[in-house]
């Protein structure tokens, strides 16, 4: 895994927090259909947006959000 550009991801999301939490959300959906894959199962997930060897769904996540493949918006809250 490539991490030589990782603070070109800090200009992704407004901060660190809301880029990792879209990195966690994305990759356990990614984790999901991996699973699914596997046991030969139907799901309802995206697949991977990206044409990668790799297994691993963080890393995949990670090259979806740094090509931007996918976006994420922060929901505004009525508290």
């Amino acid at each position: 895994m490539d991490f030589t550009d990782i603070d070109a991801l800090n200009r992704i999301g407004d901060s660190k927090y809301s880029t990792c939490i879209a990195l966690a959300k994305r990759a356990r959906e990614l984790g999901l259909f991996l699973t699914a894959k596997k046991n030969i199962e139907r799901i309802n997930i995206i697949p991977p947006l990206v044409d990668t060897d790799s297994e691993d769904p963080f890393e995949i996540a990670l090259i979806e959000i740094k090509e931007g493949k996918v976006s994420f918006t922060k929901q505004k809250s009525n508290v």
